[in-house]
């Protein structure tokens, strides 16, 4: 009888099938509490202000994914990754810091590279790429970032490590555990938040075969302690979560390459993103490119990304006073040639209440503008509601 191991091998078939489901649909823990979102800081600058410059570079080809946050001083640091081209094996993260008395980015240092990335971590890397940084309430830094063994992005893993000087010095690299089997394909793009108990939620994105935006809440240990598939269509990566009104979380996100509607998906949370309604689309449309959203009061929130079905020669800014409501464009970064592309935004607000905004340009430069609440009313009201 050669049936006993067809049916042994049956019951392993259906037992890793019920383990993988059964981590997806992750168990039902206890609440989760508050998140806690970030003060709006009011600007003390009456006058509209406005100013661009290049983040210097270390003389790499090619310069891409830019993250930011506010350091405790009211200084900024940035990472993003550079190299000869994206995903060659001379690709690093780098880090810069910008001092806000000076408005001087220091020269930008090297802190990843893939070799020494394959011996910390012990296993063979072909390319690294997408760094977030996050800054807790203990002051340690967390830096975010994705690694490839083999093939493309799809089968990437999120790595982490931590400073207890904000950048000075790095402890070892950690790869996360996402997922009992294979633990491939989960991506980090955009800001992660705080939860009131200490803990914080990761927001990524599922690649392979299927994709689909997730949030991870992470310990204070830098482990998984339990995963939300935010919807489970194909399509919507790089989620954008923002406050929204009355406790309401939402989730602004890129199509993905499995759809032909090339608009913004928003999602909606009334939990503090345990549980997420369907999608919606947004009348935005984006060329399955990178966006980020900002709260700027209780009643106006911004859009940053590109506004157009085909092509990432435009970084635009839209407004809204309600995020189920309609956006308007008020304002357009850059308007480039064919061929050229401003992409990948991120943006914080400083602790003197001017933003500060950070995306790729043309694949060679990190850009940075500044701008404040004078500036914004300026433009919008130059704008027909």
């Amino acid at each position: 009888m050669r049936l006993q191991p067809l049916f042994k091998y049956i019951f392993i078939g259906l037992w890793l099938l019920a383990a993988v489901l059964a981590w997806q649909s992750v168990e039902r823990k206890p609440t989760w509490s508050p998140i806690a979102w970030p003060s709006i800081e009011k600007s003390d600058i009456v006058q509209p202000l406005y100013q661009t410059q290049l983040v210097p570079n270390a003389g790499q080809l090619s310069s891409h994914s830019v993250s930011t946050t506010v350091l405790p001083s009211g200084d900024l640091i940035a990472f993003w990754f550079g190299g000869s081209r994206e995903g060659g094996k001379d690709v690093q993260i780098f880090q810069s810091y910008f001092d806000v008395k000076t408005q001087i980015w220091s020269a930008p240092q090297g802190i990843l590279n893939v070799p020494q990335l394959g011996e910390d971590l012990g296993r063979y890397i072909g390319k690294i790429g997408n760094p977030l940084v996050f800054v807790d309430k203990q002051h340690q830094m967390w830096l975010y970032f994705v690694t490839v063994s083999y093939g493309g992005w799809a089968g990437s893993s999120i790595n982490v490590m931590t400073s207890p000087d904000l950048g000075k010095h790095w402890g070892q690299p950690k790869k996360l555990i996402t997922s009992p089997f294979i633990n491939v394909s989960t991506l980090v793009r955009n800001t992660m938040y705080a939860l009131e108990d200490g803990s914080m939620l990761l927001p990524v994105y599922h690649e392979f075969a299927a994709q689909f935006p997730e949030l991870l809440r992470i310990s204070k240990d830098a482990e998984v302690i339990e995963k939300v598939r935010m919807f489970g269509h194909s399509g919507g990566i790089q989620p954008s979560l923002v406050q929204g009104k009355d406790d309401e979380t939402y989730a602004f996100m890129r199509s993905g390459s499995h759809t032909n509607d090339w608009k913004v998906i928003r999602l909606k949370s009334t939990d503090e993103g345990q549980t997420w309604q369907d999608f919606t689309l947004t009348e935005l449309p984006n060329p399955n490119s990178a966006q980020i959203v900002a709260k700027v009061d209780e009643n106006l929130w911004v859009w940053i990304g590109n506004h157009n079905p085909e092509h990432r020669q435009d970084l635009t800014l839209a407004v809204t006073d309600d995020l189920e409501g309609q956006w308007r464009v008020v304002y357009t970064f850059e308007d480039g040639q064919q061929g050229e592309a401003y992409s990948y935004p991120a943006i914080v607000q400083g602790k003197d209440g001017v933003w500060h905004l950070l995306y790729t340009a043309n694949r060679k430069h990190i850009k940075h503008v500044q701008f404040n609440r004078a500036w914004l009313t300026q433009v919008m009201g130059k704008v027909k509601p």
